[in-house]
């Protein structure tokens, strides 16, 4: 069927027609009444529905690419994988509509109630929803990336395990909305209100949130690695096992955190300790006991220890336990020394060369690739987090990961060039992808 008028439309509706998989690219339905029209796989790329009510319509996988549908009503609509790329929606009426898989990518949704609607896995890149309701919207697994979502109104939304690389969320109202293990990285929150909301292990690294309001939210586990916070409010969170910013936050204001790892406020830290947490990062076992000088045997760094810019050298046989953040550093091991980064360590930007024994159960993160050059055993325990590549040793490496911990590496074999040099591949070579991801 191709070709319809707008009469023609309107008649076979007059008539109790179907009209699916119709042919109806550029046509002009606006401000037409077509409440629970039947448009499944119809063709409407850049049609004129400006002000038409489709309450409740069926337009299961149709197309509307660059069409106009400003102030349109699709409340109830159902729209699952229904391709909407560059469609015009402001103000558009999409509460309780599903639009599960939906292409929405570069689509202008500028004050458009989506209240209630269903989004989970749809492709919203570049899209515009500034001054939107989300309002209990689900957003689960959704494709955000490059969005603006400022002035958003979402409560109670629920965007776990979405991703919102670099996007805008600044002045947005997410208060008791869910973001677990989504990925915020390099997005603008600036001022955003996440009061109450769950945040557990999202990403947050390299965020902007100054100012945002994250009292009583569940941050445990989140990353907040070169994160800005000035300016947060963070009373009440709670954050075991969080990984800091790697730098002091600034002017945050937070009266008390909770480091209990069920997040039952057993565990309070209040006032100095504070600054160390959200720099450092929070052990999600909660207190560690200190070691004693016998079971050092070598070194301790401990809680508020900062070094950067360091090289250091350990001998043969010796014990470092670094529960402390370290940026930048070089760490040169000995034979069979025992290096331990405990879980109140972060090692950013960092290296470790030599045929030692490391267990990770803090945060490790590589300088340049490879980060971690001759172990000969390395361990990362359930809470520890390891992004990096590892050359192995001559005699080979024996690894071991707890269930639970994350990792992000890559093995690379031994070679002659691995022993004295860490420029195994190009300048600024990542992790691939192969072993990413949480240990099982």
């Amino acid at each position: 069927m191709a070709g319809l008028t707008r009469d023609e439309v309107l008649k076979r509706i007059q008539r109790g027609e179907k009209l699916d998989r119709s042919d109806l690219r550029g046509i002009d339905l606006s401000k037409t009444k077509l409440v629970k029209i039947a448009l499944d796989r119809s063709d409407l790329d850049g049609a004129n529905l400006e002000g038409a009510d489709l309450s409740q319509a069926s337009l299961k996988r149709a197309t509307l690419r660059e069409a106009y549908l400003v102030g349109i009503n699709l409340s109830g609509a159902n729209l699952e994988n229904a391709d909407l790329e560059g469609a015009k929606l402001e103000r558009a009426n999409l509460s309780g509509a599903n639009l599960t898989r939906a292409n929405l990518e570069g689509a202008i949704l500028t004050n458009a109630d989506l209240s209630g609607a269903r989004l989970s896995y749809a492709q919203l890149g570049a899209a515009k929803l500034g001054g939107a309701n989300l309002a209990e919207a689900q957003l689960t697994h959704a494709e955000l990336d490059g969005a603006y979502l400022g002035g958003v109104l979402g409560g109670r939304a629920n965007l776990a395990n979405a991703s919102l690389v670099e996007a805008n969320l600044e002045e947005s109202k997410f208060p008791g909305a869910i973001f677990d293990d989504a990925v915020l990285h390099r997005a603008i929150a600036r001022n955003v209100d996440f009061s109450n909301a769950s945040l557990v292990k999202t990403n947050l690294s390299g965020a902007d949130l100054t100012g945002a309001n994250m009292t009583g939210s569940d941050i445990r586990h989140a990353t907040f690695a070169r994160a800005q916070l000035a300016g947060a409010r963070l009373t009440g969170a709670k954050a075991a096992g969080v990984v800091g910013t790697g730098s002091p936050p600034g002017a945050v204001e937070a009266v008390w955190l909770d480091l209990s790892p069920a997040g039952d406020g057993s565990q309070r830290i209040e006032n100095g300790v504070i600054p160390s947490v959200l720099s450092v990062g929070a052990a999600a076992s909660g207190p560690v006991a200190m070691p004693s000088a016998d079971e050092r045997r070598g070194r301790y760094f401990g809680h508020g220890d900062v070094l950067r810019n360091a090289t250091l050298q350990f001998d043969a046989g010796a014990r470092v336990e670094i529960d402390s953040l370290f940026q930048n550093c070089t760490i040169n091991i000995g034979e069979e020394t025992e290096l331990v980064i405990g879980p109140s360590g972060v090692l950013a930007d960092c290296e470790i060369i030599g045929a030692g024994q490391i267990t990770v159960h803090g945060k490790f993160f590589e300088k340049q690739s490879p980060g971690i050059v001759g172990p000969r055993h390395l361990r990362v325990s359930a809470h520890g987090a390891l992004v990096s590549a590892v050359a192995q040793n001559a005699e080979q490496t024996r690894f071991a990961f707890d269930t639970g911990c994350q990792l992000r590496m890559r093995i690379v074999p031994h070679s002659p060039a691995s022993a004295g040099s860490l420029h195994l591949g190009p300048p600024g070579t990542k992790p691939s992808d192969k072993n990413e991801g949480k240990s099982k």
